[in-house]
C-alpha cells in the first residue's frame, strides 16, 4: 500500500514538472513570435516608406507661396502608343489622374493629347519623367500663377459678411426694431448667404487649383513612312486600277460627247457644206 502511494506521487510530481515545462515553452514561442512579428512589421512600414515617391525639390515654387501651376506641353514621339503607356505608368507613379484624353489622326500624323491632374509637391517629378519620352519639343511652356493675395482677399471678405450676418441674425433674436426693419434684416441675412457661398466656391475652386497642377500634353508621331509602306500596291493592283481607270475614262469621253451633241451636228453640217456643196469661183479669164 505504501509503495502504491509512493508511486502515485512520483508520477505526479513528474506530471507536474512536465506541465510547467511546456507552459514555460510555449511562453517563450508566443515571445519570439510576437518579437518576429514587430520586426516583420517594421519592415513592412520601412518598405512601404521606401516605395512611397518623395517629392524631389519644385524649382517652380518655392514651398510657401499658393501657385497654381499649369504646363502646356508639345512635343514629337517616335511610338505614340509606347509614348502613351509610359506615361500612364509614370501617372500611377504618383497621386495623379487623367482628366482628359483626345487620340486623333490627320494624315500623316498621329496625336494624342492627355490632360494631366497632378498633386503639386509631384508637379516637378511627373515632368521629368515626361521629358524623357521627348523626341523634339515644340513648345514647353510653364505657367504659375501666384494666388495668395486673391484668397488672402477673400478670406478677409468671408470674415467680413460672416460679421455681417451674425448682427443682422441678432437683430432677428432679439427682435429689435420695426417689422419693415425685421424683414429687411431676413432680406439682407438672404443676399448675405449667396456672396458667403459663393465665396466659399471660388475659394475651395482655388484650393483645388492650387493642391493640383494641370499638365497639358501633345504627343505625336509622323507616319507618313510607315502609311506608304502600308499602302504600296502590286504589279497587278496596278495593272487592274489602269484598267478601270482607263474604262471611267472612255465613259467619262462618251458622256461628254453625248452633252455637245447639238454643237457636234452642227460643226458636221458646216463642214459637209464647205466640201460638196460650196460653188468653186470661175477661173479668171484675161482679155
Amino acid at each position: 500500500m505504501k509503495n502504491t502511494w509512493y508511486i502515485f506521487l512520483v508520477s505526479l510530481c513528474l506530471f507536474s514538472a512536465c506541465a510547467a515545462k511546456q507552459e514555460a515553452e510555449l511562453s517563450t514561442a508566443d515571445t519570439i513570435t510576437d518579437e518576429q512579428l514587430v520586426t516583420a512589421e517594421n519592415k513592412l512600414t520601412q518598405n512601404q516608406l521606401a516605395a512611397t515617391p518623395q517629392p524631389q525639390r519644385d524649382l517652380y515654387s518655392d514651398g510657401k507661396t499658393k501657385l497654381i501651376k499649369t504646363v502646356n506641353y508639345r512635343f514629337e514621339v517616335e511610338n505614340v502608343k509606347r509614348a502613351t503607356e509610359n506615361i500612364e505608368a509614370a501617372i500611377k507613379k504618383y497621386p495623379a489622374y487623367i482628366s482628359g484624353s483626345n487620340l486623333r489622326l490627320d494624315n500623316p500624323i498621329l496625336e494624342n493629347k492627355l490632360s494631366i491632374r497632378v498633386q503639386s509637391e509631384f508637379f516637378y517629378d511627373l515632368l521629368k519623367d515626361i521629358d524623357k519620352e521627348a523626341r523634339f519639343v515644340n513648345f514647353r511652356d510653364v505657367n504659375t500663377t501666384d494666388a495668395s493675395k486673391e484668397f488672402v482677399d477673400l478670406e478677409s471678405r468671408l470674415k467680413t459678411k460672416r460679421e455681417v450676418e451674425e448682427r443682422y441674425m441678432d437683430i432677428l433674436r432679439k427682435k429689435a426694431g420695426s417689422i419693415e426693419e425685421l424683414l429687411e434684416a431676413e432680406k439682407q441675412i438672404g443676399a448675405l448667404h449667396e456672396e458667403i457661398e459663393a465665396t466659399i466656391s471660388r475659394m475651395n475652386y482655388l484650393k483645388e487649383q492650387i493642391s493640383y497642377s494641370t499638365i497639358n500634353l501633345e504627343f505625336y508621331q509622323t507616319i507618313s513612312q510607315e502609311v506608304a509602306a502600308a499602302d504600296a500596291t502590286t504589279s497587278k493592283d496596278k495593272f487592274t486600277d489602269a484598267m478601270k481607270t482607263g474604262w471611267e475614262g472612255l465613259i467619262t469621253l462618251v458622256i461628254a460627247l453625248v452633252y455637245i451633241w447639238p454643237i457636234l451636228i452642227a460643226a458636221g453640217s458646216i463642214v459637209i457644206y464647205l466640201k460638196f456643196f460650196r460653188r468653186k469661183p470661175l477661173p479668171y479669164k484675161q482679155a
